[in-house]
């Protein structure tokens, strides 16, 4: 039973992540990666807003509430390091330091999204 609960959140989940891509997308923001994978975790959707790299994290819960409160300061961090990673990987934005920011999409049953951009400041130091 465990393992079809994991299976069902998993696809919730790849559900969720193509609902709020279409949301951004929308927005005019072009997407580079999605589920990008560090060695300090995981990127829901690596995108470009203009000039700006975003990292936006993707959740989905019954409600927006116990979605936005999922995300924690330590996996913040997490995404904070990794984005870290991908511009140090990349030659053009390693020499060219991008403006950042971390945005967060909250995904509930029907057609409940909510966008937060900026949702949080980095304590990561270029």
């Amino acid at each position: 039973m465990e393992n079809n609960l994991t299976i069902t959140a998993y696809v919730r989940g790849i559900h969720a992540e193509a609902r709020a891509l279409k949301h951004l997308e929308n927005l005019g923001m072009v997407c580079l990666v999605k589920r990008l994978k560090t060695p300090f975790g995981e990127i829901d959707l690596l995108m470009k807003d203009g000039e700006t790299i975003v990292a936006t994290e993707v959740k989905y819960r019954k409600t927006a509430n116990e979605a936005a409160y999922s995300i924690r300061p330590n996996q913040q961090n997490r995404i904070q390091h990794a984005l870290q990673w991908w511009i140090a990987k990349h030659e053009y934005y390693s020499k060219h330091t991008p403006f950042q920011r971390f945005d967060v999409v909250l995904v509930s049953p029907g057609n409940d999204i909510k966008y937060y951009k900026n949702a949080w400041i980095s304590e990561v130091s270029n």
